[in-house]
């Protein structure tokens, strides 16, 4: 093989949250969607894209996602492997929170849902 990068390091990167009412209830109904502002890899498998179900206390937390700039948004529970079609993920970004993830950085998102 040629052209290929290994990087190996000790530090994980992590994002974590709650998701709430607007009255501080938590909300476990959905699923925190975090995927790369980077459309090239928005594809099947892609290290780049990672879901989390928040717990009883609505708290969330996705680890590993590689260094950069992500999209996070709150979604209806998708169907397997659904958040990785480019059309889903367009969809869903114009109304995502962006978030910037450098080497071994943590990141806390809140997310307050609307609820009827």
């Amino acid at each position: 093989m040629s052209n290929v990068l290994v990087t190996f390091t000790d530090k994980t990167t992590e994002i974590n949250g709650a998701l709430t009412t607007t009255q501080g209830a938590p909300v476990t109904e959905y699923t925190v969607l975090a995927f790369s502002t980077d459309m090239s890899f928005w594809q099947a498998q892609s290290r780049h894209i990672a879901t989390a179900r928040p717990d009883q206390t609505g708290k969330f937390r996705i680890r590993g996602l590689p260094p950069g700039n992500y999209y996070l948004a709150t979604v209806d529970p998708a169907e397997q492997g659904e958040w990785f079609e480019p059309a889903y993920l367009d969809e869903h970004r114009l109304g995502a929170t962006r978030v910037a993830l450098g080497d071994g950085e943590t990141k806390t998102q809140d997310f307050k849902i609307r609820t009827q």
